[in-house]
């Protein structure tokens, strides 16, 4: 009896670990638009202070950082972790985000 139940638990492990690794291949991804106001730049990660005074940290490429100042408000499109997109949502800007404060969770 306890072979079959270690068998069948060995199974189940196997199958689910396949599973993970079809969902990975596939390419999932997670996106979100994130709100805040820059609160550091530091080694190609922005960090955002979200209105309700959380810091969000994302990893974004020195070209979508160029331009993007510490104390200013932006939205940012995360997807898997990476800015795929920085913008200024402050006074002066022509297209604003600052209702997406979704993140995923």
């Amino acid at each position: 009896m306890r072979r079959i139940i270690t068998f069948v638990t060995v199974l189940g492990f196997i199958s689910t670990a396949g599973l993970g690794l079809a969902a990975t291949k596939m390419g999932s991804k997670e996106t979100a638009w994130v709100s805040g106001k820059v609160a550091a730049i530091e080694d190609g990660i922005l960090s955002l202070r979200e209105p309700n005074g959380q810091i969000f940290r994302v990893a974004a490429k020195s070209d979508k950082l160029r331009g993007v100042h510490v104390g200013e408000e932006v939205a940012v499109k995360d997807v898997n972790g990476w800015a795929a997109s920085i913008n200024r949502t402050g006074k002066g800007t022509a297209k604003s985000h600052t209702s997406l404060t979704h993140r995923r969770g």
